[in-house]
């Protein structure tokens, strides 16, 4: 009698550890965040907090994970008075001007994680896709403006924070680096390049 109630006791014990263990593991993830740019090039240098980003992550493995962000940005800053000469300095011109650059990098996602038991949940990865941009300057009534598609890679670091065993919402706390191949012979930049920080909430099953 007492080897039954010895072994019910195991069998419920290892049932109850396998329905926790089951409930903490994660396989789908959607999230929504805040994005804040600060960009690292010459046409605009002035931070962004005019940005977010919505992401899928399919956990394949229990600390891996892959998926897709679409991301985007909004860059302006006002520039002062000052002259400006065009590509082969025949003439030039002397101005203030508002400059706008807006990102919108579409990302395949990997994510490796550091454990996924605890209250935080750190993790790496990288993004790999395309981006588009467009530049705009604003000279009082008039404007110039380029645009186009560029190769991007947004590698990353952050955490999930977990508000509960059960609990399916988590948040994400992640820091990062845009590096994308947009460039404008309009406005002679080579590339588009920025670090970014971001809050958001995510919701798991």
């Amino acid at each position: 009698m007492m080897n039954m109630k010895k072994l019910f006791f195991i069998i419920a014990f290892f049932s109850l550890t396998a329905t926790e263990a089951d409930a903490q593991r994660l396989h789908n993830l959607y999230g929504i965040s805040w994005e804040v740019g600060f960009p690292t090039g010459d046409f605009v240098t002035k931070p962004s907090l005019l940005g977010g980003k919505v992401e899928y992550r399919r956990f394949v493995k229990e600390n891996f994970s892959v998926g897709a962000t679409l991301g985007w940005n909004n860059f302006e800053e006002y520039v002062p008075r000052q002259t400006y000469e065009n590509e082969d300095q025949t003439s030039a011109i002397t101005t203030d001007n508002q400059r706008f650059v807006f990102s919108l990098p579409m990302t395949v996602d990997v994510f490796y994680y550091f454990g996924t038991h605890g209250k935080f949940v750190p993790y790496a990865g990288i993004g790999l896709g395309g981006q588009y941009a467009a530049y705009k300057t604003y000279y009082n009534i008039y404007v110039t403006d380029d645009k186009g598609w560029g190769f991007v890679a947004r590698p990353q670091i952050g955490t999930l924070i977990n508000m509960g065993v059960t609990n399916p919402t988590k948040f994400i706390l992640a820091a990062g680096y845009n590096y994308s191949t947009n460039k404008s012979t309009v406005f002679r930049t080579g590339n588009f390049q920025n670090f970014w920080l971001s809050l958001g909430v995510c919701f798991t099953n």
